[in-house]
């Protein structure tokens, strides 16, 4: 008698050294019939053998197991085939199982495949073609999928060799169209009874749009940040109580720190204890406040002159938080402004002083200054002139000296000097001086009668 590694795992027998004699036609295992494989030729059953009632047989989960099994006559006896047999009901839920996987497999959106340690493609699901490029998975079993990025396919199987799992990896390949993509995959590698890699199971997705966003982000937060730093407005985010929690370096600047750092030890509303707590308030009831206009003390009690727009930012119940800032060091120019706005008042106050007439008309001929003396010798109120038309506010001065000679200063550019009878005095004489600029005339007179 002569059997093979698979009969012997099926019956259940040890070893094949030391077998005892078994007759075809009397064993406690495969009740077999002479005179039926006689007339037949070729016999096959199913028979389900209870090991428990074998001696020396290896013990399993199972005591029992069904089995198909043919037998032929041959030249030298009897030719006997065994396998494991399935019941019907086994069978179909053998083969819904089969069918749940095989679906799960194709459905899957996750590229799935099985490769050699040489990258050679034994399967593969659709979702693995299209993320590769292929039009089927035909297509695909043709490729290499080392050949998609070689040296980080090396780089996995010496990992494997060890590891035997990786999951999470991350590299880019590139389909076969010449597509750069960039994939997360887990792998598992299958090793024989040496421990040799006798293929590669892997789990790929295509990572690529994730990616792009991602490195997106990071090119928009690298501008952003060199935006902030080497913006010229001082820039920051504070607590509602004015902790400094971000700034940038000309923000620094403006209230006298040396550095970001030593800036974020700072509280803003120090700056200017009153003001502070007035833009909170109408952040809260606002949301933003642009051109702010505030006087504020820096670190080193220097005064300075600041504008700044404001910008709340509220939490999901409506409450304040934090407060966004954009300031700009306007000390320069206020204190240029105020320099000139005093000394606008110190003209004003000689111009309204002096007991002659003065007044100034631009290029439109629309009063933009009157003195006092200029009012009573016109008869209006100065508030009745400003921003009005001569030619409109005083019709009388039409087709007169005084037309001829305004007129003519401003045209040519050159000083006039006239002399009229007063408009409501006309016994007393008047000099007049008209002055041109090039943002109209300044016209002064004084009474000369004797």
């Amino acid at each position: 008698m002569d059997i093979n590694p698979a009969a012997l795992e099926l019956l259940r027998i040890s070893q094949l050294k030391g077998l005892p004699d078994i007759n075809l036609f009397n064993n406690p295992i495969i009740p077999c019939k002479k005179d039926e494989i006689t007339e037949e030729g070729v016999t096959e059953f199913q028979i389900k053998v209870d090991f428990s009632n074998v001696p020396d047989h290896i013990s399993m989960s199972q005591n029992s197991v069904l089995l198909k099994v043919t037998v032929s006559p041959i030249d030298s006896g009897y030719l006997v085939q065994i396998q494991e047999s399935y019941s019907q009901k086994e069978a179909e839920e053998l083969l819904i199982t089969e069918e749940r996987y095989r679906n799960f497999f194709e459905e899957d959106l996750t590229g799935d495949f099985i490769a050699t340690p040489e990258g050679e493609l034994i399967e593969c699901n659709p979702a693995f073609a299209e993320i590769y490029g292929f039009i089927s998975p035909e297509e695909a079993f043709k490729s290499n999928i080392a050949d998609f990025n070689p040296a980080d396919w090396k780089d996995l199987i010496r990992h494997l060799e060890t590891r035997h799992k990786i999951q999470g990896r991350q590299t880019t390949h590139r389909r076969q169209d010449g597509k750069e993509i960039h994939i997360v995959s887990n792998v598992v590698a299958r090793v024989d009874e040496n421990g040799q890699i006798t293929q590669v199971k892997g789990y790929v997705f295509d990572d690529t749009e994730r990616k792009e966003a991602e490195e997106a982000l990071k090119r928009s937060e690298e501008k952003y940040h060199r935006l902030f730093d080497e913006d010229l407005t001082g820039d920051f985010i504070a607590t509602v109580d004015g902790e400094i929690l971000e700034c940038n370096p000309a923000f620094a600047e403006i209230y006298g720190f040396r550095t970001v750092e030593d800036a974020l030890k700072w509280n803003i509303s120090h700056s200017n204890p009153f003001d502070w707590p007035y833009m909170v308030t109408r952040l809260k009831n606002e949301g933003k406040i642009s051109g702010f206009q505030s006087w504020q003390r820096r670190s080193d009690a220097m005064r300075i002159h600041v504008v700044a727009n404001m910008v709340g930012i509220f939490n999901d119940s409506g409450d304040l938080i934090q407060v966004k800032g954009y300031i700009f060091n306007d000390t320069e120019r206020k204190q240029a402004e105020d320099r000139l706005e005093s000394g606008k008042k110190q003209i004003t106050h000689i111009l309204e002083s002096i007991q002659d007439g003065f007044m100034a008309l631009d290029n439109l001929w629309n009063f933009i200054y009157v003195n006092r003396c200029a009012a009573d010798y016109l008869g209006i109120d100065v508030d009745d002139l400003l921003g009005r038309n001569i030619w409109d506010r005083l019709p009388d001065f039409v087709g007169t000296i005084y037309e001829t000679s305004f007129r003519e200063a401003m045209n040519q550019q050159k000083v006039l000097h006239f002399k009229a009878p007063g408009i409501h005095k006309r016994n007393n004489c008047f000099d007049f001086s008209v002055y041109p600029s090039s943002e109209g005339i300044s016209v002064y007179w004084r009474d000369i009668t004797k």
